[in-house]
């Protein structure tokens, strides 16, 4: 009789133990099948950061599928000038000559988007060049040329700091953020600074989280491109020795940089 009471109490505490444990091991199993949820957006943006190839500054939003006297070329290597558009892609004269205008592109934080827009005075020269620039390699990069509509991508930045002067801006950074831009223009004076539409020299725009947000970045304006390139020459590389009364701090060394917005 005892025995028979012991097994009807302990009947139901294996069962409720039973009951107990299944839910949990179901739940494991639930958690350990189901695959994990990607989000499309994010995947497709993962993608392109893997991809060195792709750039999304590099797309065009005004691209034509007929010939205009506009063809784009993007990838373009540090440091091209319109003098390597027309003259060392391997043109023939009578497409060298027919180009109008070579506008290169910036974002809004004046980087360049290592493209340009080469303007022709007709679309036959316009469809030549695209075709002979298509993924042509230069400077071990291959090239692509697509038609598009605007000559210039109308931005803001660009108009206010460099306007028609591009060539013979550069920009120079690497000063403590106390230099002031007066300081600038004594150190250089013996360059041929200009005051015209532009300053001889300003500080860099503080727009977005880039190299231009930092003080002791500034954009000068030089009379010629010749100009320009000298004072790249002699200036780049070249070391700051920030003085105690300056300051108030230990003398410090910097390295200047500089290149030309073209």
């Amino acid at each position: 009789m005892n025995a028979a009471r012991l097994l009807c109490r302990a009947r139901p505490c294996v069962l409720r133990s039973h009951t107990q444990l299944m839910p949990q091991v179901s739940t494991r199993l639930a958690i350990s099948t189901d695959k994990p949820k990607i989000d499309p957006v994010q995947h497709r943006r993962e993608v392109r950061r893997a991809d060195p190839t792709h750039s999304r500054r590099s797309i065009a939003q005004d691209i034509s599928t007929t010939p205009t006297k506009v063809v784009r070329v993007s990838n373009l290597p540090p440091g091209t000038t319109a003098t390597d558009i027309r003259h060392s892609l391997g043109l023939t004269d009578h497409i060298a000559t027919e180009i109008s205008a070579v506008h290169f592109e910036f974002d809004f934080n004046l980087r360049a988007l290592h493209s340009c827009r080469v303007e022709f005075f007709n679309t036959t020269s316009a469809s030549e060049f695209a075709l002979h620039a298509s993924k042509k390699l230069f400077a071990g990069r291959k090239l692509q040329a697509v038609f598009v509509t605007r000559k210039i991508v109308p931005n803001p930045t660009r108009d206010k700091y460099i306007g028609n002067s591009l060539g013979r801006v550069v920009f120079l950074y690497g000063y403590p953020q106390h230099v002031h831009k007066h300081q600038v223009w004594d150190y250089y004076r013996s360059y041929d600074l200009v005051d015209t539409t532009l300053p001889g020299v300003q500080q860099a725009p503080q727009i977005g989280e880039t190299f231009l947000v930092r003080r002791g970045a500034f954009l000068l304006h030089f009379a010629t491109e010749a100009e320009a390139r000298r004072f790249v020459r002699d200036v780049y590389g070249s070391t700051y020795i920030s003085k105690t009364e300056d300051s108030g701090q230990p003398k410090q060394e910097y390295t200047l940089k500089a290149r030309i917005l073209q």
